[in-house]
């Protein structure tokens, strides 16, 4: 037997699952307004972790939610988000609970992007290679030009500076 499908996993393909026993919880009353019985209970909740420790994160995942949310880090490596919007303490942990998966996340895309910059990079490095193989000629032809090019706009801009006088 499957386990049931979660309800994250249809939004779009998260490759990492959280898992909460590996995460320090911490609740305490919540601050702000709210009228008297706000803060008789522990609602606002507080998830953090060891980043570095964090081995169900995938490492180049980690690198890159130390630049996106440094804010977010504490001096200790800790990462943490804290949710007390809601007046039940369950309602807010499974709030902070999205919010971590929403961090890696955003991480994620991050690290998407720059494979794909790179992939893209490569892709227009192995045209040239392959022009280089099997076309020398044309490979010549398009490096001249292209100097060609950069030469003439550097003359023109030269007698554009000249002319203004």
């Amino acid at each position: 037997g499957h386990p049931p499908p979660s309800p994250w996993s249809s939004q779009r393909r998260l490759r990492v699952n959280i898992p909460e026993r590996k995460l320090t919880k911490k609740v305490s009353r919540s601050s702000g307004p709210g009228g008297q019985s706000v803060n008789v209970s522990d609602t606002r909740v507080q998830l953090s972790f060891q980043l570095d420790k964090a081995d169900w994160i995938p490492r180049d995942i980690r690198e890159a939610m130390k630049t996106l949310h440094v804010n977010r880090i504490s001096k200790t490596g800790e990462f943490s988000v804290v949710c007390q919007v809601a007046s039940s303490q369950q309602d807010n942990c499974k709030m902070a609970l999205n919010m971590i998966q929403e961090k890696i996340a955003e991480a994620e895309k991050v690290v998407e992007d720059q494979q794909f910059e790179k992939s893209k990079i490569d892709h227009k490095e192995w045209i040239i290679e392959k022009m280089k193989r099997e076309d020398p000629e044309r490979y010549e032809k398009k490096v001249e030009a292209v100097k060609d090019m950069k030469k003439r706009t550097k003359e023109r801009s030269r007698s554009k500076k000249v002319s203004m006088y």
